[in-house]
Formats: structure tokens, sequence, C-alpha cells
């Protein structure tokens, strides 16, 4: 047998002429994520991703891996997938701002200017408040007006600074502020026949526990019980029934913020001790029971 010289098949001829090696490296290109160029007919140019233009010298996009003009080779011209790469990071520009620093500790009872001008504004509205209640009363002579209507600012300005008090004394930083809403219904309150005085409050900064936060909220009406407590046997013994609109005024301010809703002093008491609350509350009820017995 002689054994002549092997010679490899010629290549199979596929449709349009092109190679079977063609079609293997095409075959291969779409496993990987690169795109391959849209060659055209003659195989002299690239044809743009973004517009069809053919371009022979493209430009490939290093975020999105296509091919591209000259017109669209950056990245915003061509509205590429992956824009957010080509930016350059975010600079933020910080400005300093003016900020109050508060001491802590039971020495912050001392009053501030801001606050003072806010106790004094929140004074004047309890005072034409109380005026124009003891107007409707003629047989309140001008003098029982002033010495009633300053009881009324005292049971106002005790009520607030016994909740500063007691914040401070248990390490809470406390200042009055006035409420924008509550100043015009208290201003409201001096021509309309239904009395609303509430024209600020005392607002706390610091953490306290339920204890904390129960013995402030009671100091507020304790006070106004205090002085209602002082006034009833002025008028009982001394028969200074003038001050009788003051002794009920007051009652009704420890009455009205013991109550247990959450805004009020009394949800704060009850949380921490429901006998201390109804002890309070009781004492409250008697004395505005007494007011109107002697009204």
């Amino acid at each position: 047998m002689c054994r002549g010289r092997s010679e490899s098949p010629p290549l199979r001829e596929v449709s349009g002429g092109r190679s079977a090696e063609v079609d293997i490296l095409i075959l291969c290109s779409t496993f990987i994520s690169i795109r391959p160029p849209a060659w055209d007919r003659d195989r002299s140019a690239v044809k743009c991703d973004y517009c069809g233009v053919d371009e022979a010298f493209p430009f490939r996009c290093p975020y999105c891996n296509r091919y591209y003009c000259g017109d669209h080779r950056l990245p915003e011209n061509h509205a590429c997938v992956g824009y957010a790469l080509a930016l350059p990071p975010r600079q933020y520009t910080t400005t300093s701002e003016s900020h109050t620093t508060y001491a802590m500790g039971w020495t912050t009872a001392s009053v501030s200017k801001r606050e003072f001008i806010s106790f004094l504004v929140g004074a004047a509205l309890v005072w034409f408040v109380g005026a124009s209640m003891l107007l409707g009363l003629l047989a309140f002579s001008s003098y029982a007006l002033i010495i009633n209507s300053a009881l009324f600012v005292l049971a106002f300005l005790g009520h607030e600074y016994a909740h500063k008090l007691a914040a401070a004394r248990n390490g809470l930083w406390a200042e009055f502020r006035l409420n924008s809403f509550g100043v015009v219904l208290t201003g409201l309150s001096v021509i309309l026949p239904i009395k609303f005085v509430a024209p600020g409050a005392v607002v706390l900064g610091g953490y306290g526990d339920r204890r904390t936060l129960g013995l402030v909220g009671a100091w507020g009406p304790a006070v106004n019980l205090a002085i209602s407590t002082a006034l009833l046997p002025i008028i009982l013994l001394l028969g200074a029934w003038v001050l009788l609109p003051s002794y009920y005024i007051n009652s009704f301010i420890a009455t009205f913020n013991l109550i247990p809703l959450a805004i009020l002093d009394g949800k704060k008491v009850y949380d921490w001790s429901p006998a201390v609350w109804v002890s309070m509350f009781v004492y409250s009820l008697a004395h505005v029971a007494l007011a109107y017995l002697f009204l």
C-alpha cells in the first residue's frame, strides 16, 4: 500500500460567500458583553449605534462598549447607559450657621431676655382677658377689677414659672415661649364671650423619665391650688368677697390642667402616679364646687 499525503478538506461555503470561520467568530461575539460593530456591505466602515451614520474610524465608548461616530462619541451625546460613571463626584458646599448653646442644670431657672419678653406679652394678654371678664359684673369697682386682674396674671405667671423651676431643678432645660395660634386665640378672647387663655407654654429640653415629667407637670396646677387655698380663708373670714373671681379662676385653671389628656399636665401626672393625680384632681374639684356655691 502506498500512503499518499493527506490534505485537509476545504471549508464549506455558506450563503452569501461567508466562510464557516467567520460564522464561528460572530457566534463567539454573541457570548461576550462587547457588541460587535455593525459592518456595512463593503466592510470598510462601521455604523454609529446611535444615528446609524457610516464611520470609517468609530469611537468605542468605555462605559457601554458600543461604537459611535464623532458627533456622538461622548457619553452625554448618545444617551449612554453608563453615563453616571462618567460624571465627576458631586461636590457639596456646607455653610456655617449660627446656633444657640444652652447650659443644662437646675441653675437654668433664670429668665433670659427673650423669655422675659414672652412672659410680658403673655401677662398683658391675660390681664386684658381677665378685665374683659370682670367688666360684665356691674357690682365690681375699678379697684376690684385691678386687684382681680392682677391675681389673674399671678395665676398665669405662677403656673408657667412653676413648670420652668421644676424642670430646672430636675436637670432639664426649660423656657417659656409664645405660641402664635395661642396668642391669636387669647387676643380674640378679649372681645369674645368664650375665654381662651393659653398664649404660650414651657418648652422642655433634655431627657426626663415619667417621675421627672410628672413632677414638672404637677407643679403648675399645685401653684394654682396653693393660691386658691390661700384666698379661701381671706374670703370666708375677712369677708373679702371681691376676691371670689380670683379664687374661682385659680381653682378652674388647676382642674382644667389636671384633665388626663396628652396635651395637658394631668396626663403626665397620671402616668407618673395615679394616686397623686386623684388627690390633686379631687382637691381641685372641691375648690371649683365651693366657688360655684359662693357665686
